[in-house]
């Protein structure tokens, strides 16, 4: 019998294939991944690319998860914003770790183009909407930071949060225009599959 909520509530792709993730009897690899969901299987892809052998090892199949239950919101951007960083981190890792957090959707995104992953996705963002001053006061602080840094974002007021969502109350909000949402158990059979591929 499954672990409670072990079965994803995305549908499982047709094309999905099985993978026996055992060693082959003697064989050694350079690098052994425990946990075949996005990030294992990302780690393998790239590992395997950069000419290591490759072994990922996962209890379940691959997809049973966490990986193949989330939402799939694709959101980049870190809990802290750009100034935080920099103060926290100083001015040499903070900014790797801002330039990080601004790239993550991206990276997504672009492996799903590039390696031709069949994967529905939609980019057309997301919002942080504000039901209170507090809150309405940190989306701007937040528009403010990275809008300096040129990204795709924008403060919204009442009207336009109602028109956007449905939903009556908020005093405004933030748009990530970077952000979407991938079916991610399709993601994570597709990376498995390229995984593979690469070795």
């Amino acid at each position: 019998m499954p672990a409670p909520f072990s079965d994803p509530i995305w549908h499982k792709p047709q094309a999905a294939s099985k993978f026996q993730l055992l060693f082959p009897s003697g064989e050694k690899v350079d690098v052994v991944i425990i946990g075949g969901g996005i990030m294992g299987l990302s780690t393998a892809l790239h590992a395997a690319r950069l000419g290591l052998s490759v072994q990922v090892l996962d209890a379940g199949d691959i997809g049973q998860g966490a990986s193949g239950l989330n939402g799939g919101q694709v959101i980049p951007g870190l809990k802290y914003d750009p100034e935080w960083l920099l103060e926290h981190f100083g001015p040499e890792r903070g900014e790797a770790l801002v330039n990080f957090a601004a790239s993550t959707a991206d990276a997504v995104f672009e492996l799903i183009r590039d390696e031709r992953l069949a994967v529905p996705f939609v980019r057309n963002g997301w919002i942080q909407a504000a039901h209170t001053e507090a809150a309405l006061k940190a989306a701007a602080n937040r528009d403010r930071q990275w809008h300096a840094r040129g990204a795709d974002v924008r403060l919204l007021d009442a009207a336009e949060i109602a028109a956007k969502t449905g939903a009556q109350g908020y005093l405004g909000g933030w748009l990530d225009r970077r952000a979407g949402v991938i079916d991610p158990l399709a993601y994570t059979s597709e990376l498995a599959r390229v995984a593979a591929a690469a070795g």
